[in-house]
């Protein structure tokens, strides 16, 4: 998926290392060493998640708040129809708040319907060269995101279903390896290493450089499935896999400057921005207890800002980029009825 991303980061004068990015092959043309200040990027990462699986409504028909729709029409009636309809709730989630445009309703806390954890391997210019890779760099880049609750479903086909969906949040973390406190990175924990509506051990360790949330009004004008309430959408057929997109705004964290350039207008509602786009695909996961995973890229731009005896540390867009990339669409696995 693409989401934004920032640039090079030095070392503080007191202190740890800090997120950066820098060249480490001369393919694009800079001397290995030398700071990406800025540009376009692109994320390689490897996540899992876990998500809630529907009932098979039987090619053509729908279900929840949308086109064709059933229940009460509104996102909270449609996120209540879908709850209705699923076979069982999402390994491992939590109760959250549905959060819609960016903003937790009064109210509104229900079990999320996906969840999961990413990797960053590698982050790339759009030349190929690579800026950061955990190998070089000696850092680790890690995601979780959650709070997905979807409002709407399609069967496409027998086997296929659109579904889409409001809420998602992704927070992008660092960690130094030379730190006293790094933990490494272990998906073999499955769902037993969430230890909060937030928090997953060796993901949510370190610095949070960057967090997100899914915003609506980009991927489709009401009258189209779920509408201009659309802020995640992922499409899974049971025998060849899935995917998705989604369009993000930067929250907060700590890099939260350099990604916050409102890059991208939605063309369904007049004024909406994002800072980041994604786009995943996803394949059943059989490590652990995870529902499915996914090799995802993310690609985004980025504006340093300079600091006191270091340049802008652009990490936390890896973040986000982070964020939009895995879909946990795989895990809305279709079941023939």
């Amino acid at each position: 998926m693409l989401a934004a991303l920032v640039a090079c980061v030095g070392l503080t004068p007191t202190a740890r290392a800090q997120f950066h990015m820098s060249y480490e092959d001369t393919q694009s043309g800079h001397a290995v060493g030398s700071a990406f200040v800025g540009g376009a990027f692109r994320i390689n990462l490897q996540n899992f998640d876990n998500g809630v699986l529907y009932n098979n409504l039987g090619a053509g028909n729908s279900a929840g708040f949308g086109q064709s729709g059933t229940g009460t029409q509104s996102i909270p009636g449609g996120i209540s129809t879908l709850d209705s309809l699923a076979q069982a709730p999402a390994t491992g989630a939590y109760a959250q708040p549905t959060t819609i445009n960016g903003v937790a309703q009064p109210a509104s806390s229900t079990n999320e319907d996906g969840w999961g954890i990413a990797r960053i391997i590698s982050i790339t210019d759009l030349d190929g060269s690579v800026i950061w890779s955990e190998t070089v760099k000696n850092a680790q880049l890690t995601i979780m995101f959650y709070g997905l609750k979807d409002f709407f479903v399609n069967q496409t086909t027998a086997t296929s279903q659109t579904i889409d969906g409001v809420g998602m949040h992704v927070d992008l973390y660092y960690q130094s390896k030379t730190d006293g406190a790094y933990t490494q990175y272990n998906p073999l924990l499955g769902s037993g290493g969430r230890t909060g509506a937030t928090s997953y051990s060796t993901v949510t360790d370190g610095e949070m450089i960057l967090s997100a949330v899914s915003v609506p009004g980009f991927i489709h004008d009401d009258g189209t499935l779920g509408g201009k309430a659309t802020e995640f959408e992922s499409k899974f057929n049971a025998t060849s896999g899935g995917d998705g997109e989604m369009y993000m705004s930067v929250t907060g964290g700590t890099r939260a400057s350099e990604f916050d350039n409102n890059d991208f207008d939605a063309p369904y509602i007049a004024g909406q921005t994002a800072d980041l786009f994604g786009q995943f695909t996803t394949a059943l996961s059989s490590t652990a207890d995870w529902l499915a995973r996914s090799n995802d890229p993310i690609v985004g731009s980025f504006q340093p800002v300079p600091e006191p005896s270091t340049y802008g540390l652009a990490g936390a867009a890896l973040l986000s980029g982070i964020v939009a990339f895995r879909r946990r669409f795989q895990k809305r696995a279709i079941v023939n009825a």
